[in-house]
């Protein structure tokens, strides 16, 4: 082994320790995901391949018993926007 090929195989060992040792590159960052609305993962959910969930919603009446639900239930009177005017007294 002459001293020519010595250093070049030890350039090489060298090379690769040194391409071994280092830390590996980070990814870009990502933008932050915008949570999805309480609708939209109830849409997603219900849209899942292989559930048949309209036919079995249609089977039971869920959507006709939500609708009863929702005009069941009163829905609080909406306040005025401005002060309100008290009452004269005598």
């Amino acid at each position: 082994m002459t001293l020519p090929s010595f250093v070049i195989r030890l350039g090489l060992a060298g090379a690769l320790v040194s391409a071994c040792a280092s830390s590996p590159k980070r990814p870009a960052e990502q933008p932050q995901r915008v949570p999805d609305s309480a609708p939209d993962k109830i849409a997603a959910q219900r849209a899942a391949a292989g559930l048949h969930l309209e036919e079995e919603d249609e089977r039971w009446g869920i959507d006709a018993a939500r609708e009863r639900k929702q005009r069941k239930e009163p829905r609080p009177p909406a306040q005025a926007s401005g002060p309100a005017e008290a009452a004269p007294t005598q």
